[in-house]
């Protein structure tokens, strides 16, 4: 395996996850993998001061893949992929794509990127099959415990574009973990409920707690046993206040933050799956540029992005792992 030592200690070198090619970034607090043959995907990610593996990884020894245009949940279905430009599938609705169809969780995360490594950086990009787009990916590790990703969206069409990209990592829990949103967070929205405790499509509720039915005390933010067997998808209610949201690891002692720009991702949706689907324990927590899965139906709602003709949209993700005690509220 080649290896180059880059500088501040942080190597990028060639590796092998399963069956596929891939490219590792590596500090001394934190390794990245990522396949840029399929999608782009960020198939590990390793706090390696207790060695834990923080997005979920299938059983299977070759990779199970997926043509375009192909069912998400039939793939690998792990890791972190990119969702652009919808992730449910919907049509477009606007010329000059009118009626072009939106492939299930979007067009990327099934098809080659091209990558190159350069400048102590890992650099990625894919044009779009349907529509006239490019889309870039920049990592690189920042002070040794931050994966940086920056994202720039290229509009190749003399027409606007309206698009949703949303991050979609699954991350491993562990019971009473604790989800740490900017404080003027208030409300969430149903999006989807296994057992019914947050009601139907489109019901509020209060964060981080509220007082169901019969009376009952229901807490959001902290995570229950996998025995629950449940699973429940909410968005925060309308724009966040600010771009940032963590996961506290209980057991582990350790925080996951991940930071955004607000002004271009405003929107935040989280999935809490404690055993209920596909008995897993994870939890998908999705900075987004747009709410509610679809592209189409965030156009209803007037939470949408676009870009402008022959432009470029851009925006970064930032990966930050430390311990508790290193911890600082951003609000």
């Amino acid at each position: 395996m080649g290896e180059n030592k880059m500088k501040k200690e942080i190597y990028i070198y060639k590796s092998k996850y399963k069956d596929q090619y891939a490219i590792t970034l590596e500090s001394d607090v934190l390794k990245a993998q990522f396949i840029p043959k399929i999608g782009s995907k960020m198939c590990s990610f390793i706090y390696k001061p207790l060695d834990i593996e923080l997005l979920i990884q299938r059983e299977n020894k070759k990779y199970k893949l997926e043509p375009y245009g192909g069912n998400y949940l039939k793939g690998e279905c792990s890791g972190f992929d990119e969702m652009f430009p919808s992730i449910d599938e919907c049509y477009y609705e606007d010329y000059p794509w009118k009626g072009t169809k939106i492939p299930d969780h979007g067009e990327v995360w099934s098809i080659p990127w091209s990558y190159k490594i350069e400048d102590n950086k890992l650099i990625m990009e894919v044009c779009g099959v349907r529509f006239p787009y490019k889309l870039k990916k920049i990592i690189s590790i920042q002070e040794s415990n931050i994966l940086r990703i920056e994202y720039k969206l290229s509009n190749l069409s003399n027409f606007n574009f309206k698009f949703m990209w949303a991050a979609h990592p699954m991350f491993v829990l562990e019971e009473n973990s604790e989800i740490i949103l900017p404080n003027g967070v208030k409300k969430i929205i149903t999006d989807l409920s296994f057992n019914g405790r947050l009601g139907k499509y489109g019901d509020e509720y209060s964060w981080p707690s509220f007082i169901d039915k019969e009376g009952r005390k229901q807490i959001l933010n902290i995570i229950r046993p996998k025995s629950s067997k449940s699973y429940e998808k909410y968005f925060i209610k309308g724009k966040l206040p600010q771009g940032w949201c963590s996961l506290k690891y209980a057991k582990s002692n350790m925080i996951l933050t991940i930071s955004f720009p607000v002004d271009k991702v405003p929107y935040l949706s989280i999935l809490s799956n404690e055993g209920g689907w596909d008995n897993l324990y994870n939890i998908f927590i999705e900075p987004c540029t747009a709410s509610f899965d679809r592209l189409d139906v965030a156009k209803l709602r007037n939470e949408y992005s676009s870009i402008d003709a022959s432009s470029e949209f851009n925006w970064y993700l930032n990966l930050t792992l430390s311990e508790i005690k290193d911890f600082e509220r951003k609000s």
